[in-house]
């Protein structure tokens, strides 16, 4: 359900977002004081797309430009880009604030807890149970969960989530692994070229399997088949697999940015879903 007007404000900005290759936090990873478990730095091999971003415009600061490719060419055909479907609630998320998203998880009584502040985070959260039904979490111990930053994510996100979880209950999923929402600059959260976003700002998360309710599973590294250049979604034929279905199914509903493993080798294991306030969808 879509929060009421009083709660909501539009904004429209034109970015571009993407993510290095995600790292899965294990129990003997070493951690920062907060007790976040330290990944990897990212290599310099992360996709940097070629899409414009007006100089000086900070990360999530409105801005209203003509909603249309202005690279050099045309959009490359590999990309599936549109705008935000007529009547999504996406761009409404993403300018909550802190208090207004709060008041919506309450409303739909989501569990969560308030987490630490991070820098580059709006709304920090943990979410501390079932979404529609659906566990979502990193693959760490319940306990450790509470305590690393693998599991932080931003309120606005946390309304997605819960969006795609209601999406997931039909085909009988009830957990969602992911292997990083939060994840620093200096953990490969954010391109250099797009710094304060995508999971340096805690509003993506890498999802690597899906569990149904009989305990079989989607894995993303062994069951989406892909081929890294191909189109996921938009390709005018039926999705080849149930994964590729949720994936596309998902993007400018639940999510503005799907990246999978047809984008390139990083992403073999995992769905990246972002939560942006881009005026339109990217899925790869």
């Amino acid at each position: 359900m879509v929060p009421g007007p009083r709660h909501l404000t539009l904004a429209l900005v034109l970015a571009a977002s993407g993510c290095s290759s995600a790292k899965r936090p294990t129990a003997g990873a070493p951690t920062d004081a907060a007790g976040s478990a330290q990944a990897t730095p990212a290599s310099a091999a992360t996709e940097q797309l070629d899409l414009p971003r007006p100089a000086g415009i900070a990360p999530l600061v409105p801005y209203v430009p003509a909603s249309a490719w202005v690279g050099k060419g045309i959009p490359p055909k590999q990309f599936s880009l549109f705008g935000v479907p007529e009547g999504s609630p996406l761009l409404a998320y993403a300018a909550l604030d802190r208090e207004a998203c709060e008041a919506e998880l309450k409303r739909r009584s989501i569990p969560f807890v308030r987490a630490e502040d991070v820098a580059g985070v709006r709304a920090p959260v943990r979410i501390t149970g079932l979404l529609r039904g659906v566990s979502v979490h990193s693959p760490l111990p319940v306990a450790q969960r509470m305590k690393s930053r693998a599991d932080l994510v931003d309120c606005r996100l946390a309304i997605a989530l819960d969006d795609f979880a209601a999406t997931l209950v039909p085909r009988g999923i009830v957990e969602i692994v992911h292997l990083s929402a939060y994840r620093s600059s200096k953990e490969g959260g954010c391109t250099v070229k797009y710094p304060g976003e995508q999971h340096c700002a805690a509003l993506a998360v890498d999802v690597a399997s899906f569990t149904r309710k009989d305990g079989t599973k989607l894995v993303v590294e062994r069951d989406f088949h892909g081929k890294v250049g191909s189109l996921t979604c938009a390709t005018g034929a039926p999705p080849p697999n149930e994964l590729w279905d949720i994936a596309c199914a998902a993007a400018g509903k639940q999510f503005q940015v799907i990246l999978t493993p047809n984008w390139n080798a990083e992403h073999r294991n995992h769905f990246h879903l972002e939560l942006t306030v881009h005026d339109w969808v990217l899925a790869r």
